[in-house]
């Protein structure tokens, strides 16, 4: 699994599974719909399955009609020295570890500001970053190592690069107590990069079918399947962590899923083949970065996409439901502006769309709407450009299925 880090989207709630009503927010919205048409408004009150907008007169949306809403409350960026729990399930939240007992982590979470979160069971929680790099490097290479150390241990991963390998007992202000064989280890907390627990004890799936994720100024994503909203506060329901209520000012952004609109990540790729340049093999990376990091062009996340690498092709099966697909491809931006490489999409085998170059200083490319009626095979294709491979960092960003109304 995959957590990626920052992203897009506004709130609101889903018909039949996401359920809530209530009064005008004061902020004004940037509100897209399935095909992408944008409107800005404020949202004066939810209900059922639609959305009512303030307008002369009165504007109303199906909610299966909307794609995101996003308000002009500023993300901030992670900076160095800070902390963040990755959850089980994808979700992550830029909470600071207060201790680890009973198998159960504690943290100190300043969105919430006075409210206390509940404990979050061990088996809830994929790694917990005590002291975050400070640079996108080192970034990567962190999140590349939570997200590809191997199985059947707990891993406590030193500032100085050293690892112990253990179940960790418990953590406190001081010290982690790690039993490693016949012994207990007690290692300095102020000396400690990131926890990452054992993947064989986690339980939490992946959300899918209807469903919003909501991105916080903070920088944390929660997945929800269940929203309540007063004009002041939003109270979701995770199936990582107990229900929260939010603020809206904490808000930043929301996207509603299933219906009609579906994640291309939700599917599982019928065939990925890679063909490296030289030697280095690059893989598949479901909603992040090739690397591991969050999906990123020129200065925009995004919450689904596909981390991709030349020269890759990703094709899947279609289940005859689908009439079209969009997407927004880019070079991601920790290549620094290299890297090189053009995109293509087939479809039943013939080719349908395909970028000119496009480099790591290249705008990103919003692909056409492309038709998917009848069709069986869906196949997305990065090629060379005229710098071989070096940091071609290639993201498919939020690729969505519109499944037929019908």
């Amino acid at each position: 699994m995959t957590f990626p880090i920052g992203l897009v989207i506004g709130c609101v709630i889903l018909t039949q599974l996401l359920q809530t009503s209530f009064a005008a927010a004061a902020d004004a919205a940037v509100i897209t719909d399935i095909a992408g048409v944008r409107t800005t408004a404020a949202i004066q009150r939810m209900a059922s399955d639609r959305l009512f907008l303030e307008s002369e007169p009165l504007r109303e949306m199906t909610l299966d009609m909307v794609r995101s809403i996003v308000f002009d409350h500023p993300l901030l960026a992670p900076t160095g020295g800070g902390a963040c729990v990755w959850l089980a399930n994808g979700d992550r939240i830029a909470a600071r570890a207060v201790d680890i007992k009973n198998d159960a982590l504690r943290v100190s979470w300043p969105v919430l500001e006075e409210a206390a979160i509940e404990p979050i069971p061990l088996e809830r929680v994929s790694a917990v970053i005590l002291d975050l790099p400070a640079t996108i490097g080192e970034r990567m290479r962190l999140f590349a190592d939570l997200e590809t150390l191997p199985p059947g241990n707990d891993v406590v991963m030193l500032l100085n690069g050293d690892r112990s390998l253990g179940e960790i007992q418990q953590l406190d202000a001081a010290f982690l107590e790690l039993k490693s064989g016949n012994s207990v280890l007690k290692l300095d907390r102020s000396r400690i990069r990131a926890l990452r627990m054992n993947p064989e004890l986690t339980n939490a799936a992946r959300v899918t079918g209807r469903r919003a994720t909501l991105t916080l100024t903070d920088g944390s994503r929660l997945t929800t399947t269940s929203l309540e909203a007063t004009s002041e506060t939003l109270t979701l329901k995770s199936a990582a962590i107990k229900p929260l209520k939010l603020p809206w000012k904490d808000i930043h952004a929301c996207h509603l899923y299933g219906g009609r609109l579906i994640p291309l990540s939700d599917y599982e790729p019928q065939k990925v083949e890679f063909t490296p340049y030289l030697s280095t093999m690059w893989p598949l990376v479901r909603n992040a970065n090739v690397r591991y990091g969050p999906l990123t062009l020129r200065g925009m996340e995004y919450v689904s996409g596909l981390g991709t690498h030349s020269r890759m092709l990703v094709s899947y099966m279609l289940k005859g439901n689908e009439s079209e697909f969009q997407t927004v491809v880019g070079i991601d931006d920790i290549a620094n502006g290299a890297g090189s490489v053009v995109f293509a999409i087939d479809v039943d085998d013939q080719r349908v769309w395909m970028s000119p170059e496009i480099t790591g200083k290249s705008a990103p490319v919003n692909v056409p709407s492309i038709s998917l009626k009848g069709r069986k095979r869906l196949t997305l294709i990065v090629e060379f450009g005229q710098y071989a491979d070096v940091s071609d960092y290639a993201d498919w960003c939020d690729p969505v299925l519109l499944i037929n109304a019908d």
